[in-house]
């Protein structure tokens, strides 16, 4: 339908301009040439229509032209050519057609003789004029049309990278949690079972969005608790979480699963490296027009830190900047006794959805 419009625009913007060229023709050789209100009309409506009509074969001429792969020299002898035919073809006619209707008026013929110069000079700036405006017209859709695909690879790209980020997070975990289940099949069943209860919910909402979809900061801190729930089943006292959490920004849109990483490598690099108990601090609060979220874990700075392949955080920080197209939602800082990640989300997300299918 808008391709239809857009044809129907040109047509009449085609035709609206042949009219204002045929009025500033009539006014030009009615008044100054005093013809008679016939002749002039006459001549007004057969030259103009036969060149529109012309200018329609030379549209279809210039958009099938293979004119980027020729020389100058080869596009000047093609144009001179192209002109010089129409031209002819223009004032044959029209002189044919004119000499019919006027009933071979002396006066007017004589007229039509005496000003063939002109008019062929106006045969050519006309076509000139349009030969060069189809040109623009053509490069103009050629880039739009361009930058359209251009458009739609990038957004291609942007899903399938985003996609293969999101898929390496859900197995990332899922490895971790079938670790742990495994060790307390043995030493302790009843609590392998409860993380499989757990870790099959937790799946279950991980799963259910789709690739589009946004989350929401309640929904995430759902998951997230699932999440330390399994944990919990494995370190019991040694894990503590501790919220804060703004009720107001509870239904802020985020993308799924972007703070479990952040929670995960916190479980990683704070119980497994604390001796004691760790404490993963969760933090949501507005600012102004961004809700920022801290995951905080506190570490013991004496304890030679697990190494780890930084695959979680740094798909956080890609998926940040692939979502939100802005560069420094994501601030790290480290201190002697804790590791702090900070988000930052704007308030609009466009095209998104917070739906949970």
């Amino acid at each position: 339908m808008l391709e239809r419009s857009g044809i129907s625009r040109n047509v009449l913007f085609y035709i609206s301009t042949w009219m204002v060229i045929s009025l500033i023709h009539f006014i030009i050789i009615h008044n100054q040439y005093a013809l008679e209100l016939s002749n002039a009309v006459a001549e007004v409506l057969v030259m103009n229509l036969i060149y529109a009509l012309l200018g329609v074969g030379l549209w279809h001429m210039v958009k099938i032209s293979d004119y980027e792969k020729l020389s100058r020299l080869e596009m000047i002898w093609r144009l001179a050519a192209s002109s010089s035919v129409s031209v002819i073809i223009w004032l044959g006619s029209s002189y044919f057609i004119l000499g019919y209707l006027t009933g071979q008026d002396d006066a007017y013929s004589l007229f039509l003789t005496e000003t063939l110069m002109v008019r062929i000079m106006v045969g050519l700036l006309l076509y000139i004029i349009l030969v060069s405006v189809f040109y623009l017209v053509i490069n103009y859709e050629n880039l739009r049309e361009h930058r359209t695909r251009e458009q739609l690879l990038q957004t291609m790209l942007y899903e399938t990278e985003l996609n293969a980020l999101r898929s390496q997070i859900k197995p990332h975990f899922l490895f971790n949690s079938l670790n742990s289940i495994s060790s307390l099949t043995i030493t302790n069943p009843a609590k392998a079972q409860e993380m499989v209860i757990n870790l099959s919910e937790f799946m279950r909402y991980s799963l259910s969005f789709s690739d589009n979809s946004m989350s929401s900061l309640s929904k995430e801190l759902y998951h997230l608790r699932l999440y330390l729930e399994i944990e919990k089943v494995r370190f019991g006292g040694r894990l503590q979480v501790s919220e804060q959490i703004d009720e107001l920004a509870l239904g802020w849109p985020l993308p799924p699963m972007i703070l479990q990483p952040l929670v995960e490598n916190a479980v990683k690099h704070g119980v497994y490296d604390t001796p004691g108990a760790s404490v993963i601090q969760l933090n949501a609060q507005i600012t102004g027009p961004w809700l920022e979220v801290r995951v905080i874990n506190n570490h013991d700075p004496s304890v030679p830190g697990r190494k780890g392949t930084g695959t979680g955080l740094s798909n956080v920080m890609k998926r940040m900047r692939m979502v939100y197209g802005m560069p420094d939602l994501v601030n790290i800082r480290k201190t002697e006794d804790a590791f702090e990640v900070k988000l930052k989300f704007p308030e609009n997300v466009k095209d998104q959805s917070t739906d949970n299918r």
